[in-house]
């Protein structure tokens, strides 16, 4: 779980722009994100949930950008045949 949550912070980091950014969008203060981030500390609960969604909104926003219009074509093996669909007959 610290392994994670370090992996968490960090993203949380690249989104706000810095651990100062992180610090103060999270309301903690630095020193205590260090220790969290460096994996010295088990982050409260609350802190998880916010950083997790600094990186969920990032994401979303990241997805809601993506300008494809059509959903990615299915797998070769759905193409081919090999799927439950029913097949136009000939």
């Amino acid at each position: 779980m610290l392994d994670f949550q370090g992996r968490l912070l960090e993203r949380a980091r690249q989104i706000c722009g810095g651990w100062a950014a992180l610090a103060l969008r999270l309301g903690v203060d630095e020193h205590r994100l260090w220790l969290w981030a460096a994996r010295k500390a088990r982050l409260p609960e609350k802190i998880f949930l916010a950083a997790a969604d600094i990186v969920l909104a990032d994401d979303i926003a990241r997805a809601a950008a993506d300008r494809r219009a059509q959903p990615r074509p299915a797998p070769a093996a759905a193409a081919s045949g090999d799927s439950a669909a029913p097949q136009p007959s000939a």
